[in-house]
């Protein structure tokens, strides 16, 4: 083997190890979990509502929540089903 075909080979291998490294790390990255708990001002975004609106609400019992601190939370799930159940048709 001359000095070219063993520059050649390196770099070919350089290549299937930089390869083979990328597609181990694209395939592990962690997957996002969907968040369960929503703060008010994430379901405020999220329905495109004012908090006064998300209060009622609460008030009305159409929206569980839990209260942590000063600061309401609201289940995902809940948020959902609200929605599902003020659907029409």
């Amino acid at each position: 083997m001359n000095r070219q075909e063993i520059q050649a080979l390196l770099l070919n291998q350089k290549h299937e190890i930089i390869s083979s490294l990328k597609e181990y790390f694209e395939e592990t990255e962690p997957e996002q979990q969907p968040r369960v708990w929503l703060k008010s001002s994430e379901v405020c975004e999220q329905l495109s509502c004012s908090p006064s609106t998300i209060c009622r609400m609460r008030n009305e019992g159409l929206l569980p929540y839990s209260l942590v601190q000063g600061t309401y939370y609201h289940k995902q799930v809940d948020v959902d089903q609200m929605m599902e159940n003020g659907k029409v048709g």
